[in-house]
Parts: structure tokens; C-alpha cells; sequence
């Protein structure tokens, strides 16, 4: 059994469960969410499961024709034409604009949890970003949503919200 992500977890694997179960808090704890992807990002704040702030952003990062993000394209090519240049400058703004947004959310509510979805390449340059994020890489605060994610839309941060906040049985292959 899951317990939403939010709630605290189990950090004691030696701690009874009931006294476990007296710990967690009736109401869920504020989170933010960050669902991040090659080209869109959908972040969110929320308070007892309900969204107080939302913000979606799209920049135009990858090579359509090839389905790729610039980033790894360069692995292969250059960065010599004009829409490869585009794509750069868009993916510096793009991680600057997340977490501009999220140190102006982590500075007004302070959220004791921090959900996200990303590939580890693009949590590296989040990291590596002119505007740095307000977590560090091991913020215990962090927690990587197991889900499957589609590209980040509103629509998919209230599915994803509405998959985190509820409980879930999965039966071990233990």
C-alpha cells in the first residue's frame, strides 16, 4: 500500500507501524509540483490537494522534424544554424523561468514537499541554470512522482495531483 506522496515517509523501516500511522498529519502537507519535459513544463503549488498557483510555459526547444531537444542533438551536430541557436537561447530561458517561479513560490508559501517528474538530463541543466532553483539535488523535500507523465499541460498537473494525493495498493513480487 501507497500512501499519497505528499505525507511523510516511512524513514525508520524499525518503527511500529501504528506509531507511524500516528504521525502522519489529517490534512495533506502544501507541495509544489514540477512536471518538466524538452520544450513544456507544468508547475503547481497546492494546499490540501487543491491548486492555489499554476503556471504552464512552452518554449520552442526542440527539432520538430526530428522529435529530439537541441540538447542532445548536439551530441551528434553542431550548433551552427540559426534554429539551433534559437533553441539554445529558448532552453536558458526555459529553466530560468522555472525556477524563477519556483523561489517565488518556495519564498511566499514555503512547501514542506516537492514532487517532480524529469528525464536526468533535464534535471541537470535545472540545476545548472543562470537562476538557480530553491532546493539542492538532495533536498529531503523531493520526490519523484512514479508515474508516467504526457507532456506537461494543466490538464496533466491536475491528473498527476489527483494520482499523488490519492493512495494506491501495488502487490509486491517480494
Amino acid at each position: 500500500m501507497r500512501l499519497p506522496l505528499p505525507f511523510p515517509a516511512i524513514s525508520d523501516r524499525d518503527i511500529p507501524l501504528s506509531q507511524y500511522l500516528q504521525s502522519i498529519p489529517e490534512e495533506i502537507p502544501a507541495y509544489m509540483i514540477a512536471l518538466v519535459q524538452a520544450g513544456a513544463a507544468a508547475l503547481g503549488y497546492f494546499e490540501e490537494g487543491e491548486a492555489v498557483q499554476h503556471k504552464a510555459i512552452k518554449k520552442y526547444m526542440k527539432r520538430h522534424s526530428q522529435g529530439k531537444s537541441q540538447i542532445n542533438y548536439l551530441k551528434t551536430r553542431g550548433k551552427s544554424k540559426a534554429g539551433s541557436r534559437v533553441r539554445l537561447a529558448n532552453t536558458v530561458t526555459f529553466f530560468e523561468e522555472i525556477n524563477e517561479r519556483l523561489t517565488e513560490w518556495e519564498e511566499d508559501y514555503a512547501p514542506q514537499k516537492i514532487l517532480y517528474s524529469c528525464t536526468a538530463t533535464l534535471w541537470g541543466l535545472l540545476f545548472q541554470s543562470k537562476v538557480p532553483p530553491p532546493f539542492e539535488k538532495k533536498d529531503h523535500r523531493l520526490i519523484k512522482i512514479p508515474r508516467d507523465v504526457q507532456i506537461p499541460t494543466f490538464e496533466e498537473l491536475l491528473r498527476i495531483n489527483r494520482l499523488s494525493v490519492a493512495g494506491w495498493l501495488t502487490r509486491s513480487e517480494r
